[in-house]
């Protein structure tokens, strides 16, 4: 079976993603001057959220090199277009740099900290000192952005020559070298910029619910495209209900896993009963914040848990892309809750910034995914198993 070289032309998704993306943006820049500390808030969520998503992409493309998963080839170049937008969250990183004061407290005078805070940061020692806070940033985004470049850069490459091995043994070996760096980069970033919002609160699962989150989140965005790139013909002949079945099946497994992470921190957080760490708890699952936290447990779990276990729903593409949309909707809801709660601990109504900010990052990386998608071909038609994966079928 041979499927001819798909494109993807659709500069209206490019123009129309990259104006939301500026109008967000530039509404942020706004509310920058109005609310400082809104502003700060609601752009840490958005950002946290939208590249836990193209670190989720770019895990799925190394783990799928190790593992030979034939049935994932077709949206291979999807998923490594995704993780190639690192280097935009390397540059959108850099507004946070001139509000770390607004976030953290680690970042403000000492003086004006409590004193349980200020013995909280000098059991810490330099490790929240500002230059080496800035250094493990540049570090964390040097790993991702050239594992995720190169991992893209041999793909393109090896269509340009199939009958060179070299780009494919590249990969692999990347990928199987590079895995450690980047989940431990991915697992500290996590520490700094999130936990770190609460520096006298720790997590050792904190990273793995980071990670899981973003990984439930970048396969629903791998089922809605491999909704519309069907629908529009790009990946007709690639991608098949047992393809689809296929990142179903993925789909729940990571969605009972987020669900055990999710339960594990809680419980062993909340049966402990110890005030430094139950306090990160108490204004996120009591309060207004409590249906907040009532919304993620129905809806980033027990809602599509229910729905994949459907062998019918998940050999469809439409309501696959369906609860994979719910998926995205959630995990912005997850970032939402993870950050907020430190800025307004007793009240839970959304900022207009809050969905100008989640608008700007999303709308300016979903433009830059379109135009990394419109050069080139739209898969990776001369990786050695793309003859295999146009063949794999499931019952």
């Amino acid at each position: 079976m041979t499927a001819p070289a798909p494109r993807y032309r659709r500069l209206r998704v490019v123009l129309a993603s990259a104006a939301v993306g500026v109008i967000g943006l530039a509404l942020c820049g706004l509310g920058a001057t109005v609310d400082p500390r809104q502003a700060a808030f609601s752009y840490l969520a958005a950002f946290s959220a939208w590249l836990s998503v193209a670190l989720g992409a770019l895990l799925m493309v190394m783990i799928s090199h190790l593992s030979g998963a034939s049935w994932f080839v077709a949206l291979r170049r999807s998923a490594e277009t995704a993780a190639a937008t690192l280097p935009l969250f390397a540059l959108l990183f850099v507004p946070l740099l001139f509000v770390l004061p607004e976030l953290y407290p680690w970042a403000r005078p000492p003086a004006t900290l409590d004193e349980h805070l200020r013995a909280a940061l000098a059991a810490k020692g330099t490790y929240f000192e500002r230059p080496f806070f800035i250094a493990r940033a540049v570090a964390y985004f040097v790993v991702w952005t050239a594992t995720a470049l190169l991992l893209r850069r041999w793909s393109v490459r090896r269509d340009a020559d199939p009958a060179d091995p070299a780009p494919v043994r590249r990969q692999r070996v990347l990928a199987a070298l590079g895995l450690p760096p980047v989940a431990f980069a991915l697992t500290w970033a996590s520490f700094d910029w999130l936990m770190s919002l609460a520096p006298e609160w720790v997590s050792t699962v904190f990273g793995v619910y980071w990670f899981v989150g973003g990984f439930v989140a970048a396969l629903g965005l791998f089922a809605v495209l491999a909704f519309v790139l069907r629908r529009d013909g790009v990946l007709a002949e690639a991608l098949t209900e047992s393809h689809v079945h296929a990142l179903g099946k993925l789909t729940l497994t990571f969605v009972i896993f987020w669900g055990y992470i999710a339960y594990a921190q809680y419980f062993i957080i909340w049966i402990a009963d110890i005030p430094a760490e139950a306090g990160w708890y108490l204004p996120r699952v009591t309060g207004p914040w409590r249906p907040v936290a009532l919304l993620l447990v129905i809806g980033h779990f027990v809602i599509p848990f229910a729905a994949l276990l459907s062998w019918r729903l998940k050999r469809s593409p439409r309501a696959l892309a369906a609860v994979g949309a719910w998926l995205l909707v959630m995990h912005c809801v997850d970032a939402y809750w993870l950050v907020l709660p430190a800025l307004h601990p007793r009240t839970a109504i959304p900022h207009w910034l809050d969905l100008a900010a989640f608008a700007g990052v999303g709308g300016v990386a979903l433009a830059l995914w379109a135009m990394g998608m419109s050069r080139g071909v739209a898969a990776p038609v001369g990786d050695p198993l793309w003859e295999s994966g146009l063949e794999y079928a499931t019952r």
